[in-house]
């Protein structure tokens, strides 16, 4: 319904209203089937629509027709739709995602409810996020630390960000310009993909990706960006930069039943409270877990699972390895700040604090000689005191 409540002449967004941001496009989706020629899938654009009554965190002493009303970087509509076909294991190109949430990338510059612009019918969105994308992040630097800050075992990490971002962690985090100039090479290389390109142009189109993902792991390494990496943070927040992807240190294959994924896996008993969309994750680069530090890491997890053999895991062994490996990877980060902040999430995540995990290997394939010299490497380092 119309609710007549108005900013600068246009009506103001609510969960009460009967708005809709219909048909986004492109939203570019992995799409079965998953073959030897497209191993993630098919990459298809959709359109994709949002509807106003699905808003979430809007206002709370603000009501319009006794419902939330869409506040600036705060709102978001808490789904979309569309894309559902576009569900091969990585989802969105950039994002992993479909039915994703929808941002406003627009408001009202002087009409503010509880401090926070409002958002107005017409306002520019965008979907299918885990959050809202760009080099400005819509989080701040507090955001990103609260679970690690809440350990009380990241002190030193916590004076490193202070010492490399700046003493204000309230302000809005950074990320590199390489980081949104390698998410708009992969959604350009997905849309040219679908609309089919030579063969020369899909050769050029992926070298200037690697080139790119170089790029960044070189941008990553900046002061702030390096002391940032320690604090892990929910799968599902956004808080990664464009180009870099949120790596679960304790793997949802852990949890789940063999043969289970992310989203429809059967959780093993003891596990009632988990959720792989909440669970804390380091930012890593590399779309996929065979690339860059994303690739590094997984590897020696996957070493170390092994090595460990097929027996009932504790979750405090489980933190262990997560912790180990993301500490070799980088430096800086402590085992112990990691491992606690993985132990802080988990734990409240056991429904029986005696449940086990169950280790897992997925994905150790030795099939080239590029991937075996990634493990072995990968067991010296996760083998050193």
């Amino acid at each position: 319904m119309a609710n007549q409540v108005y900013a600068n002449g246009r009506e103001i967004s609510c969960k009460a209203a009967d708005g809709k941001s219909i048909a986004a496009f492109p939203d570019v989706c992995f799409t079965p089937p998953q073959t030897p020629a497209t191993p993630p899938g098919v990459p298809i654009p959709y359109p994709n629509t949002g509807l106003a009554s699905d808003t979430a965190n809007g206002s709370s002493s603000v009501k319009i027709s006794g419902k939330e009303v869409m506040l600036k970087n705060k709102s978001h509509f808490k789904k979309s739709t569309g894309d559902e076909a576009g569900s091969a294991p990585k989802k969105g190109v950039l994002t992993s995602r479909n039915k994703g949430k929808v941002y406003f990338a627009a408001w009202s510059m002087d009409v503010k409810v509880e401090g926070e612009n409002v958002v107005r019918h017409l306002d520019l969105t965008t979907h299918n996020h885990g959050s809202q994308p760009g080099n400005t992040a819509p989080w701040t630097y507090a955001d990103r630390m609260a679970l690690g800050q809440s350990t009380g075992a990241c002190s030193s990490e916590t004076d490193a960000v202070k010492q490399a971002c700046g003493e204000d962690l309230d302000q809005k985090a950074t990320c590199p310009p390489e980081a949104q100039a390698l998410a708009d090479a992969r959604s350009d290389f997905a849309l040219a993909n679908a609309a089919g390109m030579s063969a020369d142009d899909k050769k050029e189109k992926r070298a200037n990706i690697r080139r790119l993902e170089k790029k960044l792991g070189g941008a990553t390494q900046r002061p702030c960006q390096r002391a940032l990496r320690c604090f892990l943070t929910p799968y599902d927040s956004g808080h990664c930069c464009p180009g870099q992807t949120p790596d679960h240190l304790i793997e949802v294959k852990c949890i789940v039943k063999s043969g289970g994924d992310r989203d429809s896996g059967e959780k093993l008993p003891g596990w009632d409270n988990y959720d792989a969309s909440k669970a804390p994750c380091i930012c890593a680069e590399g779309e996929a877990a065979t690339i860059s530090t994303h690739g590094v890491l997984s590897a020696r997890r996957k070493v170390a699972m092994q090595a460990r053999g097929s027996g009932p895991m504790s979750l405090d062994e489980a933190a262990t390895i997560g912790a180990k490996s993301a500490s070799k990877t980088f430096k800086g980060c402590s085992e112990s700040c990691i491992k606690a902040q993985l132990l802080a999430y988990h734990q409240q995540a056991q429904s029986d604090p005696n449940a086990t995990m169950r280790p897992s290997s997925y994905g150790m394939g030795n099939s080239t000689k590029a991937k075996q010299g990634v493990l072995k490497r990968s067991a010296t380092l996760m083998n050193d005191p």
